[in-house]
């Protein structure tokens, strides 16, 4: 081993008298990339109860507009009706412990609660993305969860909003249909990230498996610009195509009557999902059919998260507590809000 340069025999004695350079703060390795909870539109349930309905209609009374002639007598009809939806509020909570002493006994710049915080709302930003999509009250066994996406597409089930692919390859004409049947329109997909690596293979390079004599007519529909950090941003019939890292491979045969969707932790057989969203509006008081995130009363007017803190907690000695609730729900508030492609393979889409 090298020398000290003077009176330590060895570099590695002479270090025993040093301590490293702390770099404040934690960076974090858990990545996220797209969360459906910062792209919906938020709005607060201004009440005192713990769920929300909304009215849809049925068939409009077009049939019963009549045909008539100058000075014939008036048919008076009655025919309207309407679909009352409800959901309730579910919560879920964070709660840490906060121990006074650590500041005084290890004497550092780093503001132990200000981390403890920070690293708590992340978690539970992460936990509401992965509920967005996944939680179903239905088949909940402990029923405290809220209705996601995969719940909400599944209302629609065997018909053309809800499309199984069966095992395979992403077909276009299947996203195609869902534009059709979304008749309030989409403002995005949401897809896995792989998804938009095979729409740069059909229009950059590989082109559409099995289409080699009618790629060239099909690349229309599929584009490409920037977002706002000039990345690539794929775009489907003027529809972008937002990728997120909260789709997570999944189980074949899941997510309909009778069961939730499943995610898949066996490394094979992986399906994928993806969705058509409709957003909705910030508020609970207009006529929308979109798609919102809807939250309960907080102590304070406006703020999704309810942050609680104890300076004293009566049986741990020498302990803080800090927690943090939410109480939230989706709101679609048109059938045609929601679409889904589900069963999909990671493999070359198809026209």
């Amino acid at each position: 081993m090298a020398l000290s340069g003077g009176h330590w025999s060895t570099l590695a004695e002479a270090k025993k008298l040093t301590q490293s350079m702390l770099i404040p703060g934690v960076i974090d390795e858990d990545i996220k990339r797209g969360n459906p909870f910062a792209m919906l539109p938020l709005a607060q349930a201004n009440h005192t109860g713990s769920s929300i309905k909304w009215l849809r209609s049925n068939a409009t009374a077009t049939g019963d507009v009549k045909n008539f002639t100058r000075g014939a007598l008036r048919t008076w009809t009655e025919s309207v009706t309407y679909t009352e939806v409800e959901t309730e509020l579910r919560s879920c909570n964070l709660s840490r412990l906060l121990d006074k002493f650590n500041p005084a006994i290890y004497g550092t710049f780093n503001n132990y609660e200000e981390i403890v915080l920070s690293e708590m709302l992340d978690a539970m930003k992460k936990n509401m993305g992965d509920k967005i999509i996944y939680d179903d009250y239905t088949y909940d066994d402990e029923g405290l969860q809220m209705d996601g996406l995969h719940a909400l597409a599944a209302e629609n089930y065997g018909t053309k909003l809800d499309i199984d692919e069966g095992e395979g390859p992403l077909s276009l004409a299947n996203m195609k249909q869902l534009i059709r049947e979304m008749k309030h329109g989409i403002d995005f997909f949401l897809v896995p990230f792989w998804l938009p690596d095979r729409m740069a293979d059909a229009l950059q390079q590989a082109g559409f498996a099995g289409l080699a004599t009618t790629s060239a007519g099909s690349l229309g529909t599929i584009t490409m610009t920037k977002d706002d950090f000039g990345k690539p941003l794929y775009q489907f019939s003027g529809i972008p195509l937002i990728p997120t890292d909260f789709l997570v491979p999944e189980n074949a045969n899941t997510g309909i009557p009778a069961k939730a969707r499943t995610k898949n932790t066996t490394g094979t057989g992986n399906m994928y999902s993806i969705f058509a969203i409709k957003l909705g509006q910030g508020n609970l008081t207009a006529r929308d059919p979109g798609l919102k995130l809807a939250f309960g009363q907080t102590e304070n007017d406006g703020d999704m998260l309810n942050l609680e803190y104890w300076d004293k907690l009566e049986t741990h000695i020498g302990t803080k507590g800090m927690s943090i609730t939410a109480h939230t729900c989706l709101i679609n508030g048109s059938s045609m809000c929601v679409g889904r492609i589900w069963d999909i393979t990671d493999a070359a889409i198809t026209a």
